[in-house]
């Protein structure tokens, strides 16, 4: 339930503070007071498309945000609250800014969410009624949508059966459809594929060759200077003055004195295994100079093959390591083109088999879909009994079409709603007026069946007056007695109805206009009544609005 509303800086409306109570809210005022722009700041909250024409002139931003008790909520918002983090207590607190720029900033509890996920928690708390779905009510593809819902968790499973086996089917399809391309496109890929099979085969590349094949080409174009440092390397250790002659010195030195001194002899001891590793080492330079040799002809070779490589690079790969891997996998492809035929025979066996599975479970789905529709129906047709419209007959018409995630089926309204008159289509029949009724009829069903605390009913009056507006009255009324309601209306009718009453208008300030709200309280209610009867506010109308408010209440009794 909408405890509080704060809007600030949408469309006309400055800062507006709405406090709501359980029960019937109606909010009533002037044509373009503002009465629609405050349901539109509430869609704002719900994750409703945010358009920056929203922010009041002159405004760098707009600010919505909404106060919500928990208190009679399902276990699975709670559970869906806790999935992201969120542990409210007993409260939520949801919240929206748009700026001129685009940015959305949504928070709930006074955590940063993405617009989807304040769409997918709002859809658990309200729920809004007005011409956009008047108008859906219309159309066909809304119908079917309208019958699952109703249908809810009976048919939640096997829809599920149907979305997944029609994901496999369609999976096995496609794989058959790229498999039953002509003949010339096939042996086209197959010659491709053989090519270049083929070519990076006669490569006979090795991991790790063209690493080793640019250190060789580096080492042939720098033999010069290789081996002037190897043979000034070789001097150093074994040249007349080198470290060889000097160690070898040092040690005999030592070795005269080794039997004076344990340490002289110990030092002579390291001095000679390093004199030999030394050694061994001007014996390595002198192997490695007589190496050291500039091979054009070896050079050429590397060369060559390094532009071999680069040139299969360049076509299948970045490196060695891709090219190798674009080999396996165009050997596979081969394999499959080459056994093409024996895997569509097995592919359309497998989809034969996919098809009469999906098919069950969609004849399953529309008997099921069927049985509901017809529950629902005869329910809309009792509602619309109780709205004024006895004698009305509601009727499901099934068809069959193409298999998708949702079964084969699609669905239409008709409706015949006068005695004698047979069955069309909704859109053919029903006038504004009737077309808010029905849709009233099945909110009506929906608020039994639903977890949805707060429904929001934007000008359901469209097209009705007289004792059809007293029957609307009392429909809403009765959801009001389960759950909260909030109504903008222009019936005096409906707002006698209300337990809590809210006079919207326009003011002007500072040469700006503004919207302003008040909530009515004892006689401004009848005065307010009157204004909606007839525009008047004389001791008659005010009077038959106390009659309206009386007879409000003693219906309201009679609901309770």
């Amino acid at each position: 339930m909408i405890l509080e509303l704060y809007i600030k800086n949408i469309a006309i409306i400055g800062e507006l503070r709405i406090d709501f109570g359980a029960g019937f809210n109606v909010l009533s005022g002037e044509t373009g007071a503002g009465k629609s722009i405050i349901v539109d700041s509430v869609n704002l909250i719900l994750g409703s498309r945010g358009d920056r024409e929203l922010i009041k002139y002159g405004e760098k931003s707009a600010y919505v945000e909404a106060l919500i008790s928990l208190e009679h909520q399902g276990d699975a918002l709670l559970a869906l609250l806790r999935e992201y983090g969120i542990e409210p207590e007993g409260q939520l607190i949801l919240s929206r800014e748009l700026s001129a720029s685009g940015k959305n900033i949504c928070r709930i509890d006074g955590r940063l969410v993405s617009l989807a996920v304040l769409r997918e928690i709002a859809s658990h708390l309200v729920n809004i009624y007005g011409q956009n779905q008047q108008q859906q009510l219309l159309d066909d593809k809304s119908h079917l949508a309208l019958i699952d819902a109703f249908a809810a968790e009976p048919l939640l499973g096997l829809r599920q059966a149907v979305a997944e086996a029609y994901a496999k089917f369609a999976k096995t399809r496609k794989m058959v459809e790229e498999l039953k391309k002509n003949a010339a496109e096939k042996e086209r890929a197959l010659d491709f594929l053989k090519y270049q099979i083929a070519e990076i085969q006669r490569a006979a590349l090795k991991p790790g060759e063209e690493e080793e094949l640019l250190l060789e080409k580096a080492r042939i174009q720098n033999a010069e200077k290789i081996a002037l440092h190897l043979s000034e390397a070789k001097e150093a250790l074994s040249g007349a003055e080198g470290a060889v002659p000097r160690l070898y010195a040092a040690v005999h030195a030592l070795l005269g004195i080794a039997k004076l001194d344990v340490r002289y002899e110990k030092l002579a001891g390291t001095l000679n295994d390093t004199y030999y590793s030394v050694e061994e080492a001007s014996y390595d330079l002198s192997s490695l100079c007589e190496d050291v040799l500039f091979d054009e002809d070896r050079l050429e070779e590397v060369e060559d093959r390094l532009a071999v490589i680069s040139a299969l690079k360049r076509k299948y790969g970045g490196s060695c390591a891709e090219v190798l891997e674009f080999l396996e996998n165009a050997q596979q492809q081969l394999e499959q083109l080459e056994h093409s035929e024996v895997r569509l025979e097995e592919l359309e066996a497998q989809l034969k088999k996919q098809e009469s599975e999906l098919d069950a479970l969609c004849s399953r789905l529309t008997q099921q879909r069927k049985s509901c529709g017809e529950k629902l129906t005869e329910q809309i047709s009792k509602e619309l009994e109780d709205l004024g419209m006895p004698g009305s007959k509601i009727q499901c018409e099934f068809r069959e079409k193409g298999y998708s995630e949702n079964g084969r089926d699609e669905v239409s309204l008709l409706a015949s709603l006068n005695p004698g008159q047979p069955l069309r289509h909704l859109s053919k029949v029903a006038s504004g007026g009737e077309i808010s009724r029905i849709m009233l009829a099945i909110k009506s069903i929906a608020a039994k069946k639903e977890e949805i605390e707060t429904m929001i009913f934007d000008e359901i009056d469209t097209g009705i007056s007289g004792r059809t507006a007293q029957m609307v009255a009392q429909k809403i009324a009765r959801i009001a007695a389960a759950r909260q309601v909030i109504c903008v209306t222009h019936l005096a009718q409906i707002a006698a109805m209300g337990d809590k009453n809210f006079f919207i208008e326009k003011i002007e300030k500072e040469g700006n206009t503004y919207t302003a709200l008040r909530q009515l309280e004892g006689e401004e209610i009848a005065f307010e009544i009157a204004r909606l009867s007839g525009g008047m506010h004389s001791e008659a109308a005010v009077a038959h609005g106390r009659e309206l408010l009386q007879n409000a209440a003693n219906i309201k009794k009679q609901i309770l």
